[in-house]
């Protein structure tokens, strides 16, 4: 027969000699409340079967709880409760549903004047007996998964026993060891007030506080417990002070400087401890940092070097910044100088070293800085070239280009190791502190190119190029020559090439703005001779020797008066004033090609029946031109429309007008038809 308990065990035999004769068997010393499965195999002299079939699974009936409640304990609560609290019993020993707890209390008996019990009982079967028939109760459901309860309305100044059961449907579990509980007076239900955290110095927080409130302190205030820690390190840094006065405040000494603090209090009584308060932080005063965590030099040179430093291990604040102070060690030349360097901010901790002397020994000290100058870091360092470095490079060459600088040299003595590389170092010729320029260049290297970019426009300049290896930096090669350091502008950039082009473009303009005025002027003038709105126009100009011009128009037929006259006389012609006349191409063209001739008008004659005394004054006056240009009396509607005659009864017909127009003042103007009478 084995047997298996549900739902993880394994297999275990419970019997090997049951008799083959029976055909049923009772399994004991199972668990209370636990399913099993079993299974049956059998045997004779020759050997064993294979397994039966599992049975279902089978479980046993319920019993009570195998053990009480754990950890019983009973603190004063208020002057009139206290409160319970345990941890449940194991599963394993519930031996079924566990329906809930019981809590036994009564108060204890003591002899007059002795101040102890009357009786004391040893068994606790005998003392739960007692307790269940004499003492009251209270019953915790288990479907509440508090373990704590609290007994209320008790007897004041009164010591009472407790102890606890465990229960299911079945019944009770063994009791609990009693406990005793005094009531009367209980531990302060409230935390200290209004706690307040001041900073004092650098290592002292001030603390205050007001008491718990009247109501929940249960007794007489004893004293506090302060419990305080830096923020970031609780668990390491955690202290508690006791003060057993009742005065609400502390100094707390002996604190780390600038160092943010959290600060909780409870108060206490014969009862107990109350809760403790909420943290509550302060910050301490900045002191003095710590020196330097270290002072490292690099890139010693003959002249310059750099020197390094690490942050203080103790900050004590805000770091403002460092000071760094070096000295010969024996004065140079008679001379010891104290160089004094102030180095703003915490960021940078590095500093560039350029005025050394070649050889000498420097004493450097370093300080950090916060509200003050913590304590020095000090070390001493001697000017290069290290003992075994290279010797210096050999004819330093310097070619300048248009944008470009090209050093040139020729290796020197390599010293007790190989050579690693070169650096180049440069200075203004007006300043005398070299630095370095270049570093990294491959030991394969004799020349470098830098671009005059990387310097100071218009600055002159040396370089010198050292040589390096393990031991350190070399002698220094000797100056190059000085070269300026200005970039030369291409031709096209010049100021002279820019003023020619400018000049050049506008000559070209001035010459396309001619030709087009040209142009546009031959253009109106070939308009004027072939006129717009006029039929047939011919035009000849010539010069005969007697200085007179001669312009012969074909028009219309106009038909005029061989002879204007009055009846008592002739009259020549007015002339016009040199003042009035008006010279414009541009109206001859419009006037005369459009704005009068385009209006379809044209000049009549009368009738050759009309008498020569019908020639009126008006007739001859509207006849008579302002001045003797023809082509200003045709620019001139005025002038053109009193040439106008009214038709008698026939049409006009073309004539010929020859125009004469000459410098002399008493010259007449004629205007005569084809074969007819003339001026």
């Amino acid at each position: 027969m084995q047997v298996r308990e549900l739902p993880r065990g394994e297999w275990q035999t419970y019997s090997s000699s049951i008799s083959h004769e029976a055909t049923a068997c009772v399994v004991d010393r199972l668990r209370p409340f636990t399913s099993y499965k079993l299974r049956l195999k059998a045997t004779n002299d020759i050997g064993d079967s294979d397994f039966s079939s599992e049975t279902e699974a089978v479980t046993t009936l319920q019993d009570v709880p195998g053990e009480p409640p754990g950890s019983v304990s009973a603190t004063p609560h208020t002057t009139s409760s206290v409160l319970i609290q345990w941890q449940p019993p194991r599963d394993e020993s519930l031996n079924g549903l566990l329906q809930g707890y019981r809590i036994y209390y009564r108060e204890l008996e003591y002899e007059a004047g002795s101040g102890t019990e009357a009786k004391t009982l040893k068994n606790p079967i005998a003392l739960h007996a007692e307790l269940t028939a004499q003492s009251s109760f209270k019953t915790v459901n288990s479907s509440s998964t508090s373990t704590m309860c609290e007994l209320t309305h008790l007897k004041k100044y009164r010591r009472y026993e407790v102890i606890m059961t465990a229960y299911n449907i079945i019944g009770e579990s063994p009791a609990s060891a009693p406990v005793e509980v005094f009531v009367g007076e209980a531990a302060p239900a409230m935390a200290p007030q209004n706690v307040q955290v001041t900073p004092l110095t650098a290592s002292q927080l001030e603390v205050t506080w007001d008491p718990p409130p009247p109501e929940s302190q249960n007794g007489n205030i004893q004293g506090y417990k302060i419990y305080y820690w830096e923020a970031d390190s609780q668990n390491e840094t955690e202290k508690m002070k006791v003060l057993f006065l009742p005065e609400p405040v502390v100094r707390l000494k002996n604190l780390t400087s600038h160092t943010k603090y959290l600060v909780s209090i409870s108060a206490f009584n014969a009862a107990g401890d109350g809760p403790k308060s909420d943290p509550q932080q302060g910050r301490t005063h900045q002191a003095a940092p710590g020196a330097p965590s270290f002072l490292a030099f690099s890139e010693i040179t003959s002249t310059t070097l750099n020197v390094s430093w690490g942050e203080p291990a103790a900050a004590n604040g805000i770091l403002q910044g460092y000071r760094v102070v070096y000295e010969p060690l024996a004065p140079v030349q008679g001379v010891s100088k104290v160089v004094t360097v102030e180095v703003r901010g915490n960021w940078q901790r590095w500093l560039k070293v350029r005025d050394l002397t070649k050889g000498v020994t420097y004493f450097f000290r370093v300080q950090a800085r916060t509200i003050t100058y913590g304590p020095e870091l000090q070390a001493n360092i001697t000017a290069g070239p290290a003992e075994g470095s290279p010797g210096s490079p050999r004819d330093v060459l310097v070619t300048k280009s248009a944008s470009e600088l090209t050093l040139q040299w020729t290796e020197g003595h390599s010293g007790d190791t190989p050579t690693t590389g070169y650096v180049i170092e440069a200075r203004p010729s007006d300043e005398g502190l070299w630095d370095m320029f270049v570093k990294d260049i491959p030991r394969s290297a004799t020349s470098y190119t830098l671009s005059l970019d990387k310097l100071r426009q218009g600055v002159t300049y040396e370089f010198r190029v050292v040589a390096v290896n393990e031991a350190g930096y070399g002698e220094p090669s000797n100056p190059s020559t000085a070269v300026s350091a200005q970039v030369e502008a291409p031709f096209y950039e010049e100021w002279w090439f820019l003023l020619v082009m400018a000049l050049s473009s506008l000559i070209v303009i001035l010459l396309v703005v001619f030709a087009l005025v040209l142009h546009g002027q031959n253009k109106k003038y070939k308009n004027c001779s072939t006129g717009k709105g006029i039929s047939t126009m011919e035009e000849s100009v010539t010069l005969d020797n007697g200085g007179f011009a001669a312009l012969e128009l074909s028009s219309r037929h106009l038909n005029v008066k061989s002879t204007f006259s009055k009846k008592n006389g002739t009259r020549s012609p007015p002339r016009p004033s040199p003042g009035g006349l008006h010279y414009s191409d541009e109206d001859i063209c419009n006037k005369y090609n459009g704005a009068v001739l385009t209006e379809s008008v044209s000049l009549k004659e009368k009738s050759a029946d009309a008498s020569e005394s019908e020639a009126t004054d008006s007739d001859y006056e509207d006849a008579l031109p302002k001045h003797s240009f023809v082509n200003h009396y045709m620019s001139d509607p005025t002038y053109y429309n009193s040439w106008k005659r009214r038709a008698q009864g026939r049409a006009p017909a073309p004539h010929s007008v020859a125009i004469l127009l000459t410098s002399n003042p008493s010259a007449y103007l004629s205007v005569a038809p084809r074969g007819s009478a003339s001026w």
